[in-house]
């Protein structure tokens, strides 16, 4: 890895997008840990930290870099948006809403917060508020969005669970 010394900061920072763009995750962290040992501190070193560890599924590892990357820059919403998708895979579903929270009080139409919050509250049977995410989904984003066509599936998949019969379970059905 001498030959890492040979390049700045912003090349190999620059070099490391490129080798995770192609999916080399390997040569692209190589890259991103000879600059940590060097003791760079970046807003996008650790973002694409955070990335490629949430790829690999170190989710602590990803956590941990993406916080730090918000404690010097909070205004930072897609790496905010990030570090919720991972305290949701850690099953830390308070947590990744808190996330997703704060981004929607800076921009509250921001399509990935709102598709992902309202797949939460699905998860926890709160299905009038999935609906309601959705449903400002669809009305707020660009018709040729990638979470719009996502949001109308779910809200489809809703109404159509919604317009079952439901099971009757009183005694006399039973019986």
């Amino acid at each position: 890895m001498q030959y890492l010394e040979l390049f700045s900061t912003e090349e190999l920072l620059a070099l490391a997008a490129l080798d995770l763009e192609k999916e080399q995750l390997d040569k692209g962290l190589a890259k991103l840990k000879y600059l940590t040992k060097q003791s760079v501190v970046s807003d996008e070193l650790d973002s694409m930290l955070g990335s490629v560890y949430a790829k690999l599924r170190l989710f602590n590892l990803a956590a941990d870099h993406y916080a730090l990357l918000l404690e010097r820059t909070p205004s930072r919403l897609h790496e905010r948006f990030q570090l919720g998708m991972v305290y949701r895979e850690m099953n830390e579903l308070e947590k990744a809403a808190e996330c997703w929270d704060v981004v929607l009080k800076e921009d509250g139409t921001y399509p990935p917060v709102l598709f992902h919050k309202a797949l939460l509250h699905l998860t926890i049977e709160d299905v009038s508020e999935s609906k309601t995410l959705l449903n400002k989904l669809v009305a707020t984003a660009d018709s040729d969005n990638y979470y719009v066509e996502r949001a109308r599936n779910v809200l489809e998949d809703i109404n159509l669970s919604e317009s079952e019969p439901k099971p009757s379970t009183t005694a006399e059905q039973v019986h």
